[in-house]
């Protein structure tokens, strides 16, 4: 059933706190009173006071909060002056003092509902579940008719782990106001946390003999005899609760699950799509079950043909619901019939265009393919619905590079780089790189290495644009010096990755420091998958370099087995066995 825990912890305490605060607690007005003060001192406490709340009225924070700390060095007794500023002190992080205030006040007016409710909140959201259910415990006597109050000490001993004690306050609840859901199910959850499954088959039987024609009950109670072991109870209630609710979609779901802890797969199939054909299931529930299903099946590897029959059903069922055929373009791109995932990403794309994910995934899919002319012409549709998406510009940019349409990749990488925010460093590093290598690819090496001096501006630990920068000034032969330093932290943070590996012995090679490029393009070789006609032309260069004619020729003839892109010049060194440059 996986009727999960509570989780506390710090967040959302300061909502909290100001939520019950800030209101305005309806404080009694003598509270604010105080004693042992002169007649002036009195007169300025009330004004500092007084005014402080007007201020924080009117949403001026700050004045308040200078204001009624002026009021507490007159009078640091008074309880509703410190109350005011726990929640201040909050924002500012000040957590013991806020916590020092709220004690305070609790303690000083142990009648006060508010102080004590918002104190026994503080302490039990900041982990102090004794004090919490000391202070709840307190108000609990003094109110015994609030329920919540009741709830509030529940919770706090599940925080503390004290389950049995929890418990026993939902009973209290459940004395008072009746035999309710909420309060069930939260017995339901602290039983399971147990372990203790004969509690909850008893619960979930009280609950569904209460309410004997509530459907949801019945079905609850079968997943607890399911779970518990008693399948046939489980499966004659969820009989019962079909019999009483024919068209209650949820209760296949039930018996589907049943179903398939028997090893029933033919049956379970058949649950499956009578919970999905049902029109009293809403669509987002459908396709979590639909999701849950499929991975299922995938991870089996069984029986998918029936997956693209309950799509057909699906799509005829919601043919104009964007989810669907999202989660159908999913499905296909997983089996790697991308032709037909495109089309059903295309198809969700036009149901709901300002959605940027069915952009994003149909741009990602022409990508994969390499189908460049698709990504730019769908990435220029997309921006027009959703602007302000700066990975769609990056895409177009990639594809524009690709087709040598330097000027647009430019124009694209510049306006996706307005919509980077200010403080995202590793973004506009990534876009400055990416400028970098556009601006290399189109001739002008100084606008590119001006590129990649922002992107490190930006992020110094850049790796891609680290070895680009220092690969290219390698092969030009221009500041060695920084290409090394540079190639160096790639290989530190990547030891094993052959391409940075092969920039670092280039370097090496272009200094004339031949063992050590020997060493490092070694590395690259064994490193390397499947090592490419570049690394073998560059490993036989090396070798030449060291006088290791024979084994470089025999490498230039790998490099050129393996489909080298200078073809000619490597026939010239092996026919001349000669390195020559490039």
């Amino acid at each position: 059933m996986g009727i999960g825990m509570r989780k506390y912890g710090l967040m959302g305490l300061q909502c909290l706190i100001l939520g019950i605060v800030l209101m305005g607690c309806a404080l009694h007005k003598d509270v604010a009173k105080s004693e042992g003060l002169s007649f002036d001192e009195q007169r300025k406490f009330d004004y500092f006071y007084l005014e402080a709340e007007r201020l924080k009225a009117i949403g001026e924070n700050d004045a308040a909060f200078d204001l009624m700390s002026r009021a507490v060095e007159i009078d640091t007794t008074s309880a509703a002056a410190r109350f005011f500023l726990a929640p201040y002190y909050l924002r500012l992080g000040r957590y013991e003092q806020a916590r020092k205030d709220l004690c305070y006040a609790a303690e000083k007016y142990p009648d006060n509902y508010w102080y004590n409710a918002v104190y026994a909140n503080f302490s039990q959201q900041s982990g102090h579940h004794d004090e919490a259910i000391r202070i709840w415990s307190r108000l609990l006597k003094k109110n015994p008719d609030k329920s919540e109050i009741n709830s509030a000490l529940a919770e706090a001993y599940t925080a503390k782990g004290d389950i049995k004690s929890a418990v026993a306050c939902y009973d209290s609840m459940e004395l008072s106001m009746g035999m309710m859901e909420p309060i069930t199910i939260e017995k339901l959850k602290l039983y399971e946390y147990m372990g203790d499954r004969e509690a909850m088959v008893s619960e979930a039987e009280k609950l569904q003999r209460t309410f004997p024609q509530n459907t949801d009950y019945m079905r609850l109670l079968g997943d607890i005899y399911l779970e518990a072991g008693n399948d046939s109870a489980a499966l004659s209630m969820y009989d019962k609760a079909l019999e009483t609710e024919p068209e209650n979609g949820y209760i296949y779901l039930s018996r589907a699950g049943y179903y398939e802890k028997k090893g029933d797969s033919i049956a379970y199939n058949n649950e499956i799509r009578n919970a999905l054909i049902n029109r009293h299931i809403d669509v987002d529930t459908k396709l979590s079950i639909f999701s849950t299903y499929i991975v299922d099946l995938m991870k089996k590897n069984q029986e998918l043909n029936r997956v693209d029959s309950l799509f057909a059903e699906m799509l005829e069922q919601y043919p104009q619901e964007e989810p669907v055929h999202r989660l159908f373009g999913m499905y296909l791109s997983s089996r790697k019939e991308f032709a037909k995932a495109e089309e059903q990403y295309a198809f969700a794309a036009d149901l709901s265009p300002t959605n940027p994910e069915n952009w994003l995934q149909l741009i990602g899919l022409y990508l994969y393919q390499e189908k460049y002319p698709e990504v730019i012409q769908v990435g220029k549709r997309a921006i027009q619905y959703v602007p302000d998406q700066k990975d769609i510009y990056m895409y177009v940019a990639v594809a524009s590079a690709q087709t040598k349409s330097y000027t647009e990749a430019l124009e694209m990488l510049e306006t996706g780089l307005t919509y980077v925010d200010e403080g995202d460093g590793g973004t506009k590093s990534f876009f400055y790189g990416q400028m970098g290598d556009v601006y290399y690819s189109a001739g002008d090496r100084d606008k590119a290495y001006e590129m990649y001096d922002k992107a490190l501006l930006y992020n110094a630990s850049n790796i891609p644009v680290l070895n680009n920068y220092s690969y290219f000034l390698a092969v030009e032969g221009r500041d060695l010096g920084k290409a090394e330093r540079m190639s160096a932290q790639t290989v530190k943070a990547e030891p094993d990755n052959a391409t940075y590996l092969d920039t670092y012995a280039w370097i090496f090679f272009k200094q004339g420091n031949y063992s050590l490029a020997r060493l490092y393009m070694k590395n690259a070789l064994d490193k390397a998958e499947a090592p490419s006609a570049e690394l073998f032309e560059h490993y036989g260069d090396i070798l030449f370099m060291l006088g290791e004619v024979d084994e470089a020729v025999e490498y230039w003839q790998k490099a050129l087995d393996t489909g080298s892109e200078s073809a000619d010049l490597l026939k010239e060194k092996i026919k001349q066995k000669k390195y020559i440059e490039k």
